[in-house]
C-alpha cells in the first residue's frame, strides 16, 4: 500500500489529536460541574448519598441534587460512550513512544513546543524532528476511519 503524503498524514494525525483533546475536555468540564455543584451543596449541608437514585427517587430530590444526578449520568454516558477510544489513543501515544508522546503533549495537552521539549527533555529543534517522526508512526497505526474522514477523497499515492 503507498503512503500519503507527509502533510496529509499530518493533518489525519492533528484531527484524530484534537479529537482526543475534545473528549478529555468534555470529560473534564463535566467533571468541573460536577464538582462546583457538590461543593455548593455541601456548603448547604446536603448530603447527595442518592445520587444513584432511580429516576422517581430523584423526584423527591432537592433540585440541587437532580442537577448533580444528571451530571453524573452525563459523565457516565460521554465516559462510557468514548472510554474506549481515549484508552486507545492513550495507550497509542504513552511517554514509551517516545516521538507519539511529543504530538501528545503538543496537540491533546496543548503545551507549547517549548513546554513540550522541556517535558521530553529535548531540544524544541529536536522535539519537532520527533514529533514528524511521530506523525508517520500514529497515522500508521491510528484508528482507519481517521485516515480517511479528514480528507475524504484523498487517496494514498
Amino acid at each position: 500500500m503507498s503512503e500519503h503524503a507527509f502533510e496529509t498524514m499530518k493533518l489525519c494525525v492533528s484531527a484524530y489529536l484534537c479529537y482526543v483533546r475534545r473528549i478529555d475536555t468534555t470529560l473534564a468540564e463535566i467533571a468541573e460541574d460536577i464538582a462546583r455543584l457538590e461543593a455548593r451543596l455541601e456548603l448547604m449541608g446536603v448530603t447527595y448519598e442518592g445520587i444513584g437514585a432511580s429516576a422517581s427517587e430523584r423526584d423527591k430530590l432537592p433540585e440541587g441534587l437532580a442537577r448533580a444526578a444528571e451530571l453524573h449520568d452525563e459523565w457516565q454516558g460521554e465516559m462510557a460512550h468514548h472510554a474506549d477510544e481515549l484508552a486507545e489513543a492513550k495507550r497509542l501515544c504513552r511517554s514509551v513512544h517516545e516521538c507519539r508522546y511529543v504530538l501528545w503533549l503538543h496537540l491533546v495537552e496543548r503545551r507549547t513546543w517549548d513546554a513540550t521539549a522541556r517535558k521530553a527533555g529535548y531540544s524544541n529543534a529536536q522535539t519537532r524532528r520527533l514529533a514528524e517522526v511521530g506523525v508517520r508512526e500514529l497515522y500508521a497505526i491510528m484508528p482507519e476511519r481517521w485516515r480517511r474522514e479528514p480528507i475524504p477523497n484523498a487517496a494514498p499515492h
